[in-house]
């Protein structure tokens, strides 16, 4: 299955970069700095490093497995390990993808529920945020990438970090390189969530006019969201110590109430509303993504397919009341991406390089 196959349905190479930013970069940003800081202080920053090429290499061999097969992962899975086995995989997946959906959804709900409107049920504003959804996916993967590039925006929110200004406490930078390597590698891992979304490259590579060259764009994105964290770590550091972050749940949400404009009284109502922007492209590619995977793998209409997956979602953020309920969730799923990122598109990677290995002697 090749792009070229649904040249109506495809998009340019350079839209990668604003696919694989929108995905990389949630509402979990809001508390990303949260640990890596508390793991390794001041020395944080040099983790975000780390793990900014960690992907850099990830995206790398993501490329390698598809420019070799030319197609998505579904097709890949039954390729390499069977029709059963494969089957099996593509069925992990749709669960990993739904249970991102949910929790960008109950994220958002936590803070509109924390910061504008305490007494607010989850149930509604979940079944409107899903009939959005809905809207936006039934139109295709254009519509999605379209959504996308609106999300954009959110950078104009990066400029809310100069406003707390007149409390940075720059002595908190240093010392440098005060913490061991274990400490740095650890911030690391609990940064792999944050980072987590260039896996979606398996899924929407089939929908890219000619896709081996939209790769840089995809490095470029990764880095333009490496100097992004770069950015949140060091204004973090530079207004927290590491004991504050501890009773800090969003501490990129507190510097919005450092803004004062006199037609605007209270500026972190329209930060913390503002995160849709964030969250709706993350929520429309997982649904698009699963639902895709359910066509493919069972011979059914996708537009049969997402109403159906709309239920067990809304159910299961129904289902997680509160914020250690959250927490349990984010934990999970960062495992599950940790595992994936470190573990699985190594070995795919290595089988696919075996393959090629055995094509080429026989």
């Amino acid at each position: 299955m090749k792009s070229t196959e649904y040249p109506r349905f495809t998009v340019s190479p350079y839209l990668v970069f604003i696919l694989i930013n929108s995905m990389q970069i949630g509402p979990e940003y809001l508390s990303m700095s949260n640990k890596p800081i508390q793991l390794a202080g001041q020395d944080a920053w040099i983790s975000v490093i780390l793990c900014g090429i960690i992907f850099h290499i990830v995206i790398w061999m993501i490329y390698r497995i598809l420019n070799h097969n030319e197609t998505d992962l579904i097709h890949i899975h039954t390729q390499f390990f069977g029709k059963w086995a494969g089957g099996g995989l593509n069925f992990i997946f749709i669960v990993y993808l739904l249970l991102i959906a949910t929790f960008q959804i109950r994220l958002f709900i936590e803070i509109i529920q924390v910061w504008l409107f305490p007494e607010l049920e989850t149930w509604p504003l979940a079944l409107a945020l899903l009939l959005l959804v809905y809207y936006i996916v039934a139109g295709g993967f254009r519509v999605i990438v379209g959504i996308c590039m609106f999300s954009m925006l959110r950078y104009l929110l990066l400029t809310a970090l100069f406003f707390p200004a007149a409390f940075y406490h720059f002595s908190n930078l240093s010392p440098i390189m005060d913490h061991s390597l274990n400490d740095v590698v650890q911030a690391g891992k609990a940064l792999t969530f944050p980072y987590a979304g260039v896996e979606m490259l398996f899924f929407c590579y089939t929908f890219i006019k000619t896709p081996k060259k939209s790769q840089k764009w995809a490095h470029l994105a990764n880095f333009v969201t490496t100097v992004s964290y770069l950015l949140l770590i060091f204004f973090s550091l530079l207004l927290f110590k590491p004991e504050q972050l501890a009773k800090e749940i969003w501490p990129h949400l507190t510097k919005y109430k450092f803004i004062h404009f006199p037609f605007i009284e209270r500026f972190e109502f329209i930060g913390a509303s503002s995160q849709i922007i964030m969250v709706i492209p993350t929520i429309c590619f997982c649904l698009w993504a699963s639902s895709r995977m359910f066509k493919l793998m069972f011979t059914v209409k996708q537009s049969t397919v997402l109403p159906i997956l709309l239920i067990p979602v809304l159910t299961a953020v129904c289902l997680i009341p509160g914020r250690n309920d959250i927490e349990s969730v984010q934990t999970l799923l960062s495992e599950i991406g940790f595992y994936m990122i470190y573990a699985y598109i190594p070995f795919v990677f290595i089988v696919d390089m075996v393959r090629m290995k055995v094509r080429r002697t026989v």
